[in-house]
């Protein structure tokens, strides 16, 4: 494995990226019945992440996600000395994947350089792991394959139901399954459905630009089916990624703001000296300097 130049990561001393934290988020809920994790909100994922409690929860998602991009079967319990071959193979099957992240090659020398990089790389590596899963694990394609024959006509992205994000295409078009991943986010893939590139993915957009700079392209193509998924890209999707843009700007300046006033409290120390007796006797006063 090698660094990425053109990581999509925010920089260096940010958390990690939200895009890429949701989409994992979203896998491990979708195919809970292939990676047979307990992880069942954002919040326990958080501080899986963060290893609020020790590494351990950290350490047992990554093995099973490894396990699942590895197309180990369901029940398959990876040893953490397992990690470093399994990683090395994986890696060189999805180079497309890893290009695009912050995933340094030291993650792969042991799980323990995984734990020790920081909350971004983390982050990268599991998103890494759980796209490689969905593009090589043969019990999620199964499970895609499922929902795919129940949804064939191209959906508009408010009709795709959240807990099906992943599980239906947003739309097929000559061949071509184009897949809309994420909850409070939206990446966009295209899957070949060529003999050679068959299960590929190919990320296409994840932010507004670029979601609108594939509908341009999509209306060159001048048929019906294009101009219809450029459609739903521009009235649906990109909409739906300015709103989420805006209440992520809204609740940053609302924590600012929250900083900002605690910064601005005084503390006072309100804690009382030690009661002592007072001695009224007259031989006391008398010593008293008025």
């Amino acid at each position: 494995m090698s660094p990425s130049a053109n990581s999509k990561t925010e920089a260096a001393n940010a958390d990690y990226a939200p895009g890429n934290f949701a989409s994992v988020f979203a896998f491990a809920t979708a195919f809970s019945s292939v990676l047979r994790s307990d992880i069942r909100e954002p919040e326990e994922l958080e501080d899986a992440i963060r290893c609020v409690d020790g590494s351990e929860k950290l350490r047992q998602f990554a093995l099973l996600l490894l396990a699942t991009a590895s197309n180990k079967p369901p029940n398959a319990r990876l040893a953490e000395d397992q990690w470093p071959k399994l990683c090395n193979e994986l890696a060189a099957d999805s180079v497309a994947i890893l290009r695009k992240l912050q995933v340094p090659e030291a993650v792969a020398d042991s799980i323990d350089s995984f734990v020790d990089h920081d909350v971004a790389v983390r982050v990268d590596v599991l998103f890494w792991l759980a796209e490689a899963a969905v593009a090589s694990n043969s019990s999620v394609k199964k499970l895609i394959d499922q929902e795919v024959a129940k949804y064939r006509k191209p959906s508009a992205a408010t009709h795709v139901k959240p807990e099906l994000v992943r599980l239906q295409p947003f739309a097929e078009i000559a061949r071509q399954r184009y897949w809309l991943f994420g909850s409070k986010t939206r990446q966009l893939y295209l899957e070949s459905g060529s003999q050679r590139g068959k299960g590929k993915l190919e990320l296409l957009a994840q932010t507004p630009d670029e979601f609108t700079a594939v509908a341009n392209e999509l209306r060159t193509q001048r048929t019906h089916a294009h101009k219809s998924l450029a459609d739903g890209l521009v009235e649906d999707v990109v909409p739906f990624l300015e709103t989420q843009m805006r209440k992520r700007v809204r609740v940053e300046k609302a924590m600012q703001r929250q900083a900002l006033a605690l910064a601005n409290v005084h503390i006072y120390d309100t804690r009382t000296r030690k009661r002592q007796r007072v001695n009224y006797e007259e031989d006391n006063l008398s010593a008293l300097d008025f």
